[in-house]
């Protein structure tokens, strides 16, 4: 398969990736889409990033009865981030098929929403275990038209302990379908969940987990106690928009971002002890420019798929070489270059070297970084802020709307106007930090699709 024509998809399908720009499957796709175009179960080893959703999501498309408002097909996911992610690319690739609605269903998300929504079901439904287990015990939801069910990074599922959840979500589908199963990594659990889950499986597997090769790798080795030191060092001395730096635990993100908030860096934690809206809120600023650094935890990693993303910081090192290679992937997508830089204290050299991930291209010295550092004169600012409207697809707003507002209301041109997210009930928008305050005041006070919608800032 050398394009996505040989597949014979259907047209709608053939015009989103040409619109996408997509034209040469990756390995996953290549290798999954002609068996689940031809009915079969398929078990794929393949992570975020190596196109597996486009793999699983194409052929759903293709075979769903846009003109039966039922539940067709049900994609299981562990995290409420990977549940937006998905339907949004979900969306993407069938936005010209007629009458089609995806929906995400995920805890931290309106139930009674949820349960309205359902009077015209979706023939798509993404979802986390614990809200899909609540409607099914509520009786809210019908999987009995369901004919095809997608189990995404199932090793994060049963590493999260959804075991309980994902049997009764299984055993509520019809006998009769076709199941799909991606994870990045095929412990015991998974293979249990593939013997018990699928049936007469084909087992695909992308490149194995690497990182890719435009990336390139740097070593700092330091002491355990000068990391803090280290990493501000690091981020003053390099364009430090973009950057994402791991960390282990909830009280070293929340501590490491206070640090670098003092030093007048834009950063945000992000870690499972957050409020989802908070969450929410730290992915949206950071994906359009307005925040600079993100601290996160390993919660991160899965389902990270972000264009702006430039550096990957391994404050810490993970438990094992796959966390490893999965955080360090989270950049240098899509033939784009990226830095990968790991702090290396004297215990972390042996493991990497257990692991045989010692070998950098570069390795920076600590006095070399301050050096770079107090070269600076200030720290960089955030080239964007964002705006909040009140208002989302539910009010029939799309992005179009707001720019043609922006342009009508101020003096900003297209080219300035950063990245748009339209949800169901706000909108976010990024604008230049030096006209954000001239946006608000205009929009507040004009119309968006001849509306009147509260707009504010975001701090």
């Amino acid at each position: 398969m050398t394009s996505f024509q040989d597949l014979q998809l259907k047209p709608e399908l053939l015009k989103s990736l040409q619109e996408l720009q997509f034209t040469t499957p990756t390995p996953i796709q290549a290798s999954a889409i002609p068996l689940l175009l031809q009915g079969q179960d398929v078990a794929g080893q393949a992570e975020t990033g190596s196109g597996k959703t486009a793999a699983f999501g194409l052929p759903l498309l293709h075979r769903l009865n846009p003109g039966l408002q039922q539940v067709q097909a049900l994609v299981l996911v562990p995290t409420r981030e990977l549940a937006v992610q998905v339907r949004q690319e979900l969306k993407q690739l069938g936005k010209h098929i007629e009458s089609l609605k995806v929906s995400a269903f995920y805890g931290g998300h309106a139930f009674s929403q949820e349960r309205a929504s359902l009077a015209h079901p979706p023939q798509v439904l993404v979802g986390t275990p614990g809200r899909l287990t609540d409607h099914l015990n509520r009786r809210t939801l019908n999987l009995s038209f369901a004919k095809q069910l997608i189990l995404d990074e199932a090793d994060k599922l049963l590493e999260m302990g959804f075991e309980e959840e994902v049997d009764q979500v299984v055993a509520a589908l019809p006998r009769s379908r076709q199941t799909i199963l991606f994870s990045a990594t095929i412990p015991e659990g998974v293979k249990q969940l593939i013997a018990s889950s699928l049936q007469n499986p084909q087992f695909v597997k992308a490149t194995a987990t690497t990182i890719p090769d435009q990336v390139k790798l740097v070593g700092i080795k330091v002491e355990h106690t000068q990391r803090q030191e280290a990493v501000l060092s690091l981020l003053q001395s390099i364009a430090a928009a973009g950057t994402v730096v791991f960390v282990t635990t909830r009280a070293d993100a929340d501590e490491l971002t206070d640090l670098l908030q003092a030093q007048g860096l834009v950063a945000r934690a992000l870690h499972g002890g957050m409020e989802q809206p908070d969450r929410d809120k730290a992915m949206t600023l950071f994906r359009n420019g307005t925040t600079q650094v993100l601290v996160a935890t390993d919660i991160a990693a899965r389902g990270l798929d972000i264009a702006a993303l430039r550096h990957i910081i391994h404050y810490e090192l993970p438990i094992d070489a796959a966390a490893y290679l999965h955080r360090s992937g989270r950049t240098g997508r899509a033939g784009k270059s990226g830095t990968v830089y790991t702090l290396v204290t004297p215990r972390d050299e042996q493991k990497l070297r257990e692991w045989d991930l010692l070998q950098m291209d570069e390795w920076l010295k600590t006095d070399a970084l301050q050096k770079d550092a107090a070269k600076k004169s200030g720290s960089e600012t955030a080239a964007f802020a964002t705006i909040h409207i009140s208002g989302g697809r539910k009010d029939k707003l799309s992005p179009k709307d707001i720019v043609g507002a922006l342009l009508a209301e101020t003096n900003l041109k297209s080219t300035e106007i950063g990245k748009i997210e339209v949800q169901d009930r706000q909108s976010f928008v990024a604008v230049p930090a030096a006209a954000v305050h001239t946006a608000i005041d205009s929009l507040g006070n004009g119309k968006i699709k001849g509306r009147r919608f509260k707009v504010s800032l975001i701090r």
